[in-house]
């Protein structure tokens, strides 16, 4: 249910009584940059630990503690042409504990205190917190190249949009660290707190009316409305872009970038989904069998959609001299996609899958309030369960080839050995 609390400002309630916790999210919403991401991230990291009356995290998790265990999570995530900072708190329903009935407004004052009053003194914030979690930052990007798939994963979206800010990471960048200052950061601060879209979420078995209430006695403050427009549209390359990087590794990554017609709830989300699932999403799929068990080219295979620019991803683990193999039998699976070579069982098998996930999903509180925010940013009406699972069934084979016939090849990225020749 959606109650406009200010302008700029909307709760969305959505009580259930499958979970015997209550979750709690303000989500700030603001157009994505990687200046504004990188900011935004440490502001969060500020944010989460301390504030002016828990100026240390020990403090804070103590309080925590004295709320029967309440968890506290912070994201700061790119949500296609947006940027969005969530604070979480998941707190027990204070109907599973006997003689406390105040829990759910004692969180909601926690969260109003870790959000809105931060440990901060003339303009600026504590600046040994400030220059800790500064540095903690920095490492954090540092310790990224230890991931090598993710790593590679990063590079070859930098590839896809270079010359936009969409090459940066959800959480930004090093580059843009050396010039935060406490103050610089605090002004960020003071921006999304005061100008940026603000949702706030809650999930789990409660009244509506009581999570109002607790609302209205928070001071939140109108901001100027922006668009919900969160898909990023990508000009497509002529030919694809190929490039490569080496390291001290003993396992190659090879990834492929394609242009995608498949949007989330477009017309072609639902034939997106199983062609998806069939290519090299599920262990059935081509990639895994053909690329990886059948011919033993690749330690790993794998396909992923990216619903909100338009993009799918290929990922291998490989051999470095197996490099030219891999990706002429990766295309061949596409054209294999394109000719229709899959059979009906596949496809139902992939259906059936895709709907156990779904399902499954909604067991998970943080999931489903994730998929709830999706929704609520780009589509109007959500479908039901049932409906969603009608729109899945009712795929075709064909709407499936004419996804297919649209997947573009628009870059490679390959991080190799350093005694490697490409």
């Amino acid at each position: 249910m959606e109650y406009k609390l200010k302008q700029g400002v909307t709760a969305y309630i959505e009580p259930s009584d499958k979970y015997k916790t209550v979750l709690i999210q303000y989500k700030f919403r603001t157009s994505f940059g990687g200046k504004t991401a990188t900011e935004r991230s440490l502001v969060k990291n500020m944010l989460e630990t301390n504030s002016k009356l828990y100026p240390s995290q020990n403090e804070m998790d103590l309080k925590m503690a004295s709320l029967y265990g309440a968890t506290l999570h912070t994201q700061s995530q790119r949500f296609g042409k947006q940027h969005v900072v969530t604070m979480s708190l998941s707190v027990v329903n204070d109907k599973f504990i006997g003689g406390d009935d105040t829990l759910l407004e004692e969180a909601f004052a926690f969260l109003e205190e870790i959000i809105f009053r931060p440990n901060a003194q003339d303009g600026k914030f504590h600046e040994k917190t400030f220059l800790r979690e500064k540095e903690n930052l920095n490492n954090y990007f540092e310790s990224l190249i230890e991931d090598k798939s993710a790593y590679a994963r990063m590079r070859l979206n930098q590839v896809l949009f270079e010359g936009t800010d969409q090459a940066y990471q959800g959480i930004g960048d090093a580059g843009f660290l050396e010039d935060i200052t406490a103050g610089s950061l605090f002004e960020c601060y003071e921006e999304m707190i005061g100008s940026n879209q603000l949702d706030i979420l809650v999930s789990g078995d409660v009244e509506p009316e009581r999570i109002l209430k607790i609302l209205a006695g928070q001071k939140l403050s109108d901001r100027k409305e922006i668009e919900k427009e969160v898909f990023y549209f990508r000009e497509k390359n002529t030919e694809p872009v190929a490039s490569s990087e080496s390291q001290d590794i003993n396992q190659g990554k090879l990834f492929f970038g394609f242009s995608s017609p498949v949007y989330y709830m477009n017309d072609h989300y639902f034939a997106g989904l199983v062609f998806d699932g069939l290519f090299g999403g599920f262990p059935h799929s081509k990639l895994f069998q053909n690329v990886r068990e059948k011919e033993s080219l690749a330690y790993t295979a794998s396909s992923g959609l990216d619903f909100l620019r338009g993009v799918m991803t290929v990922g291998t683990g490989i051999e470095f001299d197996k490099r030219e193999q891999v990706e002429k039998i990766v295309l061949a699976q596409l054209k294999d996609m394109q000719a229709g070579d899959f059979s009906d069982a596949l496809i139902a098998q992939t259906k059936s899958m895709l709907i156990n996930h779904y399902k499954q999903n909604d067991d998970y509180q943080g999931r489903s309030l994730a998929k709830q925010y999706q929704d609520i940013l780009i589509i109007e009406k959500p479908l039901s369960q049932e409906q969603w699972i009608a729109g899945l069934n009712a795929v075709a084979k064909e709407q499936i080839v004419a996804v297919a016939d649209k997947m573009t090849l628009q870059a490679i990225f390959f991080l190799k050995g350093e005694a490697t020749d490409e």
